[in-house]
């Protein structure tokens, strides 16, 4: 059966009424801070005033028209004063049995408040925290007010001011719109006809899961993935893979001579290659044996390291050896 809300001789139900307030508050909840004193909040002893003021909860307003002081008992807890509305009670034209300020307590902890889908279902409870606080037997410590406020007036001038910065960018589109030449028209036309063709062929974009792309890409940050591969299969080498070990070989003066090297760190004898193990002697570096010469080189690995060997020249002798981690 349909009914009518803001109809002639219709009543405008309080459940859609709370529904326009919560969504136009967009769900929030809070004290209006410009109207009486706010529901400030001042406590002595065992007891807790709240002043006049009104708050509006879950799209209800409630009001508390001059004050009300509210006992918190003398036990030890942790506590929160709550406005509780409970809409499985049932009010009268005299009283509002609905709604209620009610001291929550945890032993250890401030309890959790009970905040169930009022708008929505109509039914059930939702509580507000006004205050939190410790009891002893000798009164009230570490008091926190927790209201949370709303400002109804600059609620429309945020919404004024966001409507006039939109009718502004608006007319700005527009006067530039109409300012623009047939050709210059066109050629917007033409460049967006483009853009959609690249995406409809799917060159302008990555695909997140499979798929292929065509052409060359430029990047302007670093590349990361988990394996990068040649279309043969094959995995791709590239510069962090490489790594140069130099230096000399001591007690100048003998024709036998060795180094021992560690592996640096992130390689070992069972990922890595030797690429190349080259040495400098007489101003120039030398891969291969001389010819004619008695010079002899020879690099062994193992878990261990490295070792370096070279005979046959009494002259000062550098090393340079290039290893290759593959895998």
């Amino acid at each position: 059966m349909l009914k009518g809300h803001v109809f002639s001789k219709q009543l405008f139900g309080n459940p859609i009424f709370a529904l326009f307030i919560n969504t136009f508050l967009n769900g929030a909840n809070g004290v209006s801070n410009n109207y009486k004193n706010a529901m400030a909040l001042s406590h002595s002893g065992n007891n807790i005033t709240v002043q006049s003021g009104a708050v509006c909860i879950q799209g209800r307003f409630v009001e508390e028209d001059t004050s009300s002081t509210i006992p918190v008992g003398t036990d030890t807890a942790f506590c929160k004063l709550v406005i509780e509305i409970d809409l499985d009670k049932q009010n009268t034209e005299s009283e509002l049995n609905q709604v209620a300020y009610k001291i929550i307590k945890g032993v250890s902890s401030y309890p959790n408040l009970t905040q169930t889908n009022i708008v929505k279902n109509n039914a059930g409870i939702y509580q507000y925290e006004l205050a939190r606080f410790k009891t002893t037997g000798t009164g009230i410590t570490d008091f926190q007010d927790m209201r949370t406020f709303l400002d109804i007036s600059s609620i429309f001038t945020q919404i004024r001011t966001s409507l006039n910065t939109m009718l502004s960018d608006l007319n700005t589109q527009f006067q530039t719109l109409f300012n623009t030449s047939e050709s210059d028209l066109q050629d917007l036309i033409a460049q967006i006809q483009s853009e959609l063709d690249q995406v409809e062929d799917e060159s302008i974009y990555l695909l997140k899961s499979g798929g292929t792309a065509n052409g060359d890409f430029n990047f302007g940050g670093n590349v990361i993935c988990n394996n990068l591969k040649n279309s043969n299969g094959s995995n791709v080498i590239y510069k962090d893979n490489f790594v140069v070990l130099t230096g000399t070989f001591s007690n100048t003066g003998q024709t036998d001579r060795s180094v021992n090297i560690p592996f640096p760190d992130g390689y070992n004898h069972n990922n890595s290659i030797v690429v190349s193990y080259d040495i400098y002697f007489i101003y120039e570096w030398y891969h291969e044996i001389i010819s004619g010469a008695n010079l002899q080189k020879a690099l062994h690995y193992n878990s261990s390291g490295l070792q370096a060997q070279v005979k046959g020249v009494t002259d000062k002798i550098d090393y340079r050896i290039v290893l290759l981690k593959i895998s």
